[in-house]
């Protein structure tokens, strides 16, 4: 596939954008896991993804070994390892957005024991949601070679925004390199590789940049 790194296929360019997301204060609180659905079932998409996709972003604080915001807190605040981890492997990839996340732990919330539904936390777990701010970065991409290019040099910030945001809140089916992998280029089984990464497993932004690079370098570099 070497011989198509500066291919323009359809000649459909790529402009890439960067995003970040400011917090937002909900005023929605739990004490417990009942107060935890509660919140879920209240709360706007925005608030699901900032709990749960974007931890990927190293900036935002948990242990390696939870992956989201909820799992940290039953662990830590509420003491059952066994339910934060049954949170923490709640899937996200493709094609799941973060209604079908709320869905999923609302389920495995409900069937947590009723002691446990009832346990208080050591403290309160304070609903966050955000306010993307989206901008470019000045990009268009035009080849397979430009797409390796930047995916290994691009901000993370753009990055995130392209392979997990536009995907998990809805606004495209795929992400965004897979798309445009197989409407420009044809290429459905690279693009059905890059979408069996799922983001909501990674705790660093660098570690899920080097999985999206090792399958693009694996399938366009041979």
């Amino acid at each position: 596939m070497l011989e198509l790194l500066d291919s323009r296929g359809k000649g459909v360019e790529l402009e890439l954008y960067g995003a970040y997301y400011p917090p937002i204060y909900t005023g929605v609180k739990a004490l417990d896991v009942e107060g935890l659905l509660r919140g879920l079932e209240r709360v706007d998409g925005l608030s699901v993804f900032y709990h749960v996709f974007h931890p990927i972003f190293s900036s935002h604080i948990i242990p390696d070994d939870v992956h989201n915001d909820f799992a940290f807190w039953i662990r830590d605040e509420l003491g059952d390892s066994t339910l934060a981890h049954l949170v923490s492997d709640v899937p996200g990839e493709e094609p799941r957005t973060v209604e079908d996340v709320r869905r999923d732990l609302i389920k495995i919330l409900s069937g947590a024991s009723e002691e446990l539904r009832q346990r208080k936390a050591k403290r309160p777990f304070s609903f966050l949601t955000c306010v993307p701010v989206v901008y470019p970065i000045d990009v268009k991409l035009s080849t397979l070679g430009q797409l390796l290019d930047q995916v290994a040099m691009m901000p993370a910030r753009a990055l995130v925004y392209h392979f997990v945001f536009r995907r998990v809140m809805g606004y495209s089916k795929t992400n965004d390199f897979s798309q445009w992998l197989t409407e420009n280029f044809g290429l459905d089984e690279v693009s059905i590789k890059l979408s069996k990464i799922d983001p909501q497993t990674y705790t660093d932004e660098e570690r899920m940049r080097e999985d999206v690079l090792n399958v693009l370098r694996g399938e366009l570099l041979k």
